[in-house]
């Protein structure tokens, strides 16, 4: 039974490196993964952004003609002021021309408004451009600084686990079993050493009959902590 722990021991080695190794990949792949959505983000607001701009310049665009157009008609108006003799005629155009006039203040208050909150626009999207290009010009490096990164990586988990695929031929089955829930249970922690009547794992005391049994040369069985349930054994101090 004391082959069968040492083999459990070796097992959960290897169980730990494929851990560690897996985690790294994760994390890895979390970095990319989180540069890549970012920049999925900043790509979608700036094309929002885009397209407001495009849209306000579009409708300033609309408000200088239209400004423009009024203008030449109260131009228009005031010059036949000047012609015209007839009083009531002049009063209806000097109500058209008091008409167009604020007609006009009004539409030139519209585009200061639009000229103003344009600015602040433009800068945003010359920041966000810059920083969507840095962010590009980033996960480009990234990715190619983790590719080989991630070939060795991987290469060396195919090498563990292929390791792991002989190892636990070796090991009882039922045995494999309770190690694998423990394992998975007790953060890779699952074969621990049984030291001075106490278990390393949880730090609790064992029953002295129990650490009388783990240090016995021969050992008849498979003994579990009561309190953490992991799977103990006894090594003697060397001197």
């Amino acid at each position: 039974m004391r082959e069968q722990i040492k083999r459990l021991m070796g097992l959960q080695s290897l169980d730990r490196q494929l851990r560690e190794m897996e985690e790294k990949l994760a994390t890895i792949a979390g970095r990319v993964t989180e540069l890549r959505e970012q920049t999925a983000r900043d790509q979608v607001e700036l094309e929002r952004l885009t397209r407001e701009s495009d849209e306000a310049a579009q409708a300033r665009q609309k408000m200088e003609r239209e400004l423009a157009e009024s203008e030449a008609r109260l131009r228009n108006k005031r010059m036949r002021q000047n012609l015209v003799r007839n009083d009531k005629e002049l009063m209806a155009l000097g109500i058209e021309v008091d008409s167009l006039k604020e007609n006009n203040q009004r539409l030139e208050a519209e585009l200061l408004t639009m000229m103003e909150s344009a600015d602040p626009r433009a800068a945003q999207v010359k920041a966000l451009s810059e920083s969507l290009a840095t962010a590009r010009q980033t996960l480009a490096t990234l990715e190619k600084e983790i590719e080989k990164e991630v070939e060795e990586l991987n290469a060396q988990v195919d090498q563990r686990r292929a390791e792991r695929e002989r190892a636990v031929g070796e090991i009882d089955k039922s045995l494999l079993s309770r190690y694998e829930v423990i394992f998975a249970r007790r953060h890779g922690v699952a074969v621990v050493r049984a030291k001075d009547g106490t278990c390393t794992g949880c730090r609790r005391s064992l029953p002295p009959q129990l650490f009388n049994e783990i240090q016995r040369e021969k050992q008849p069985t498979v003994h579990f902590c009561p309190a953490c349930q992991r799977i103990l054994f006894y090594e003697r101090e060397t001197e």
